[in-house]
Formats: structure tokens, C-alpha cells, sequence
């Protein structure tokens, strides 16, 4: 079954255990109940990310990642670790382009404290201006751990060489420049401003009922002295395809490594086209496994490569795909070569039903391992409240890939394939490369 959320106040999908509420404030509560199990994910999020910094604010999300940590009226920085520590949980955020994320893991019993930590955060951070210049210094180290990892350079820079005049192109973390310059009296309007109950999405998986969930919200968020607030939640994110112009053909980035990072890199679909089932298997045809077309000819036939992979970045209104290899110098011209014949013959060829078939296999014990996991399932929960705002269990994810059609994944290949691209390669002495285009 699928569930819209588009227009619903509450509902509750009993196969799945699945279920929906709005507070008369405009914070939404979705819970998965995992019967028997042990331990349960909670999270609090808000559909601000990245991409929503403008002027001044550059770099305010990365910033209040770390901030709600540092301290609330009730609660100190030390007192919030403890809170988790002691009862054997672990904490943590995640900054996106489109989101941010406070979550935490812990035993079924410890659920009570979980939720009032989390949301005393959310609700009363502090923002100390003396922490504030600590954690610049500790974000200030993260960004240069970062450049420190070649992979993780490659990937910015496709982003930002695919997606030069859109949002989505800008790095997550912010840059050097914006965290410097960034005041705390900007992070802390960016925090008031979109930290409220209309943008609170708390997303629970586990063990727990949905009632106890929401018993446990409502008396947080009184204490937080969010109760008396009246709101509805904020219109979800537009999905559209935006009108995406030119990428940037050519990145080559000097790092004192020893192999050749290429990303070759497409413009593509945005994350809930209707095509990104099509996408996904081709997807693992072309480098999502070890039987993958690029693993077995760039890695095992001519051992080029110990690391080489496809993915694809999907969001509201634009995305772009990948395609990775490390390799040494030497060999780049020759695993860059394979990777665009693999890609293009996927797209003049298509594919055969045996590695069709073999795809469909791969991706259904794929989610039937990811959803093991209670942290998955109050992702998928996030994802569907932020996103388009429908529900699919997992069987019905696995009709709609089962629903597509050899030709549609030949017909994805070649759309893709057509669009703007780009070519990445952080290593050393790359001179000699750059006919690579």
C-alpha cells in the first residue's frame, strides 16, 4: 500500500506499523514500531540544508550542527554527552543540502531520555558566543580533515563543476572562507528562523509504539514551552525539474597522493522522477557491485583499480551522476577510457535480461539488509515526510523495479549520457593529464 501524506492530519498503516501525526503546533511525528526489537533511532529534523544559506548566512548549517551540542538553559555540553553515554546510546547530526539532522540510537527504556534530550536541544540551544568561536576553530579542522581525503575533494568538486549556477553545487560543510567569516549573530537568525514547530520533523524507529512516542514529544515539547504554539507544518520542498545550464568540463586538483581520483560526471535526474527506478539498475548494472560492468573490466580484467563504483545524487529539483576509479597516474588515461565505452555501450547496446534480472536480485537483498537497521527505517520515514510526501513499503518499492522494462534502462543511459558533463581528477602532477577532456 502507499500512503499519502500530501493532505493527511494522521493515519496509520497497520501492515507496516507505520504511523502519522500532526501536533496542533505543526510538528510531525512519524514512527515505524519494529515489533521485538531492542533498541530504537530517533530524530529531529528540519528540511533546511545547505542550499537554503544565502547572503550572510553561508555556512549557518554546518555551524548549528554542532552547535545544539555545545548546550541548552538545562543543559550543558558535558551534561548531553553523559545523558547518552549513560545509558549506552550514541548521538549525532548530519548536515545534507536539503536537511539537517539530530539523531540518536539507544535501548527501548532509554527512549524517555532520548526524546527530551534531543528536542531540548532542538528547541533551546544556547549558541554561547564563546562556544560558538570554539566549534568555528573545531569546523575549521573538519574542513581541512576533508581536504585531506582525495575521494572526498573529487566529490565537491563534481558537485560544484556539474551544478556551477545552482545551489546544489555548493559543498556541504561550507567553505574555509564562509565559516570564517560568518558571525554567530547570523547563525543564531538562521537558527530562530527556521528552527520552529512548523519545520520539526521527529522520525522514531523501533521497538516503541507510536502513542508512547507521541505522549513523550507532547510532554518534551511542553517543557521546551512549545505546548501553547499553534501552527501548521510548512509546505514541503517543490519538486520540479529545474532549468539546469552549463557545467564546467574540466576540474584538475593537485594533491600530494599517490593515485589519480577520476569522477566523470553527468548532469541527471532529480531525486523522485519517475525514471529513478530505471536509474537504479542501470545504476548497479554499470558500477554498483562487484559483477558491475566497470568493477569487472577496470578492476578484474585489467587490475587498474581497487576502488572504482557509478552512484547518483538525487534531489528536489535537479541531480547528477558518477562514475569513480582510483587509479595510478599512468593508468587514468586508459580507466577513464573504459569508464566512458562502458557507459556508452550501456547506452547503444542496453542490457541483457541476465544482468537485468541479477540487478533486481541485488537491489531487493539490498533492502532487505539496509532495513535491519532502525536507523534505515527512520531515514525512510524522513525521506517520505520531507520529500514528496508518500509512503512505500519495501514490497512496493520492489514492484515499481520490477515494473521497468529492459528498454527503459537503456533509454535512462542514454538520456543521461546525453547531458552536460564533467570530468574530476585530484592527484599529483596532473599536467600530463589534461587532454584527459
Amino acid at each position: 500500500m502507499l500512503f499519502q501524506l500530501n493532505d493527511s492530519i494522521a493515519f496509520t498503516a497497520e501492515a507496516a506499523r507505520v504511523s502519522r501525526t500532526v501536533l496542533p503546533s505543526g510538528v510531525r511525528i512519524l514512527t515505524e514500531e519494529v515489533l521485538g526489537a531492542p533498541s530504537v533511532s530517533i530524530a529531529a529534523s528540519v528540511a533546511v540544508g545547505s542550499r537554503d544559506e544565502s547572503g550572510v548566512h553561508f555556512g549557518s548549517t554546518h555551524f548549528l550542527e554542532h552547535l545544539l551540542f555545545k548546550g541548552t538553559p538545562k543543559r550543558g555540553q558535558k551534561d548531553i554527552s553523559i545523558a547518552f553515554d549513560s545509558v549506552g546510546g550514541s548521538a549525532n547530526a548530519a548536515t545534507a543540502k536539503e536537511y539537517t539532522s539530530y539523531y540518536a540510537r539507544v535501548q527501548n527504556s532509554a527512549l524517555p531520555l532520548a526524546i527530551d534530550v534531543i528536542i531540548d536541544m532542538f528547541t533551546s540551544a544556547k549558541i554561547d558566543p564563546s562556544d560558538f568561536e570554539i566549534e568555528r576553530t573545531v569546523i575549521l579542522e573538519e574542513l581541512a580533515m576533508n581536504e585531506d581525503d582525495p575521494e572526498d575533494v573529487a566529490h565537491e568538486a563534481l558537485a560544484a563543476h556539474l551544478l556551477p549556477t545552482h545551489e546544489l553545487g555548493r559543498p556541504i560543510g561550507g567553505t574555509a572562507q564562509t565559516i570564517t567569516d560568518v558571525s554567530r549573530d547570523a547563525v543564531f537568525e538562521h537558527y530562530k528562523t527556521h528552527y520552529t514547530p512548523e519545520n520539526l520533523v521527529i522520525t522514531v524507529a523501533g521497538g516503541v509504539s507510536h502513542e508512547s512516542v507521541v505522549e513523550l514529544v507532547v510532554k518534551a515539547l511542553d517543557s521546551a514551552g512549545w505546548g501553547n504554539h499553534l501552527g501548521t507544518p510548512n509546505l514541503r520542498r517543490a519538486q520540479f525539474d529545474a532549468t539546469l545550464e552549463f557545467s564546467l568540463p574540466l576540474a584538475l586538483i593537485e594533491k600530494d597522493v599517490a593515485q589519480a581520483n577520476i569522477l566523470l560526471g553527468y548532469q541527471s535526474i532529480r531525486g523522485a522522477a519517475a525514471e529513478r527506478y530505471a536509474l537504479g539498475i542501470m545504476n548497479t548494472i554499470l558500477g554498483g557491485g562487484m559483477s558491475s560492468r566497470l568493477y569487472q573490466e577496470i578492476r578484474e580484467e585489467r587490475g587498474l583499480a581497487y576502488s572504482t563504483y557509478s552512484y547518483q545524487q538525487g534531489y528536489a529539483d535537479a541531480g547528477y551522476y558518477g562514475l569513480y576509479a582510483g587509479t595510478n597516474p599512468e593508468h587514468a588515461p586508459e580507466a577513464l577510457d573504459l569508464m566512458r565505452k562502458e557507459f556508452l555501450k550501456l547506452a547503444r547496446d542496453g542490457v541483457t535480461q541476465e544482468e537485468f534480472d541479477l540487478a533486481i536480485g541485488n537491489i531487493t537483498g539490498g533492502l532487505a539488509l539496509r532495513y535491519e537497521s532502525s536507523m534505515a527505517r527512520m531515514n525512510r520515514l524522513l525521506s517520505a515526510e520531507i520529500g514528496t510526501g508518500e509512503y512505500l513499503s519495501v514490497s512496493e518499492i520492489m514492484q515499481r523495479f520490477q515494473a521497468v522494462t529492459l528498454d527503459q534502462v537503456q533509454q535512462i543511459a542514454q538520456e543521461i549520457i546525453a547531458k552536460p558533463t564533467s570530468l574530476v581528477v585530484v592527484g599529483k602532477d596532473l599536467r600530463s593529464l589534461s587532454g584527459l577532456s
